[in-house]
């Protein structure tokens, strides 16, 4: 009876850990790397390609995103009034709830930006006019809620905010960007400041913090662009202790004025950064950096700089020693380079991902053509580009599909202007 019990209880401690771990909770999944492994996916191309199981409308936007257990958490907006969020079924599609505040305003792209993070009882967004909310699932009524603009006295970026929060611990942490504060942590029940950093020598922008852990020591990092019409602004790279905010390392030499590219953490020593609009130009960058604790200080190397790719939107991908970007619209899409920088293959014009999403599920990359919506399924290969197959569930002539994609329980979530598709790729 005793062995029996113990093995009841493994088995549900291993389906409760399994299901913590597929769960895509937030702005570019479990990892923050665009990444999530040990999912049901098709091991073999099926015959009439993946299916739609259910759309749902969405006003115009940006916004992606994200999964926890059976739900679909998605921050939408009523164009100039409101913004809206929105949990839906993962299964049917049906919405369960929404929870809509006032937020006038019209920006260029109209639309939500940012991916909502979710844990078992909360969920953090942030509106394009910097309404930063913490909801509670159970009421589904905010426990509390402030503006980042007005708290820091930050200025409305000229495309919006936007910020996927990040949670630490016992913080939620965004980067306002502002004159008062360039990073914060926040409590995430509370929504008390923990730690605030002094102002970013860059611009209030559009990138979001990431996690890492380097020389032991769990850091936030967040990339902070130039701005090309106001010189006061320059650009850097930093990072601060994610426990109490101490500043830990800089780095200036990304000099970007666009980034949106969150950095992404290859290791406990390396972090790579990419983005579109290098040196006072949309010109394309890749940087990789090795970052080491000597004594109670870090030092920052660069391992290579090149100027051959770089990705706007999305953060570069990390598969078996090799980086894998989408280099937005380019006449060369698609990029594979070794980790020390030299390109491996250039995927040629067509298709054209443009601005689209491209994320890993186990050994396979799905992409996202940002100009038709097209969805490729791509088996990630330092010899060439080697699609696997292709699906089509949205209307070419008005997709501008950029949104990060989601993924969790053999399900994929995408979405356009118009509507948000779940499509079946488990292999069910």
């Amino acid at each position: 009876m005793k062995n029996l019990l113990l093995l009841t209880v493994i088995v549900l401690l291993s389906a409760s850990c399994s299901k913590q771990q597929n769960n895509w909770h937030q702005y570019t999944g479990p990892n923050r790397n665009a990444t999530i492994e040990g999912e049901q996916i098709f091991e073999s191309w099926p015959e009439d390609g993946p299916k739609e199981l259910w759309s749902f409308p969405l006003g115009p936007g940006y916004g992606g995103a994200s999964i926890f257990g059976d739900e679909v958490f998605v921050l939408d907006r009523e164009k100039g009034e409101k913004d809206i969020l929105r949990c839906i079924d993962l299964n049917t599609g049906d919405e369960k709830w929404n929870y809509s505040y006032q937020a006038k305003g019209e920006l260029p792209y109209p639309g939500s930006r940012a991916v909502p993070t979710v844990d078992e009882n909360y969920i953090w967004s942030v509106g394009p006019h910097g309404h930063f909310h913490c909801f509670d699932k159970k009421t589904q009524q905010p426990v509390w809620s402030l503006n980042i603009l007005e708290k820091f006295d930050g200025k409305l970026p000229n495309w919006g905010v936007s910020q996927s929060p990040l949670i630490y611990n016992d913080w939620v942490i965004v980067a306002p960007q502002s004159p008062k504060a360039g990073v914060v942590a926040f409590d995430k029940l509370t929504g008390e400041i923990a730690w605030q950093s002094r102002p970013l020598t860059g611009h209030n922008f559009h990138v979001s913090p990431v996690l890492a852990s380097f020389g032991g020591v769990d850091q936030v990092v967040m990339i902070s662009p130039y701005d090309r019409k106001d010189s006061t602004f320059s650009h850097e790279v930093v990072s601060f202790d994610a426990q109490t905010g101490e500043e830990l390392w800089s780095y200036n030499g990304l000099k970007s004025f666009n980034t949106i590219s969150p950095a992404t953490v290859v290791d406990d020593t390396r972090l790579f950064l990419t983005d579109c609009s290098y040196n006072d130009n949309y010109q394309p960058v890749s940087i990789m950096l090795e970052i080491k604790k000597e004594g109670n200080n870090f030092s920052v190397n660069e391992l290579f700089f090149t100027e051959e790719a770089g990705c706007k939107m999305h953060p570069g991908i990390v598969v078996d020693n090799h980086i894998y970007l989408n280099n937005n619209g380019r006449p060369n899409q698609l990029y594979c380079m070794t980790m020390d920088g030299k390109l491996v293959w250039e995927q040629g014009d067509t298709p054209n991902f443009e601005m689209g999403s491209l994320i890993r599920v186990n050994d396979i990359l799905i992409a996202q053509n940002g100009k038709n919506g097209d969805i490729h399924f791509i088996n990630p290969s330092p010899d060439r580009y080697d699609e696997l197959g292709k699906v089509s569930f949205f209307d070419s002539g008005k997709s501008q599909a950029w949104s990060p994609m989601a993924f969790s329980s053999g399900k994929l979530i995408a979405r356009d202007m118009e509507k948000m598709v779940c499509v079946d790729v488990g292999g069910n």
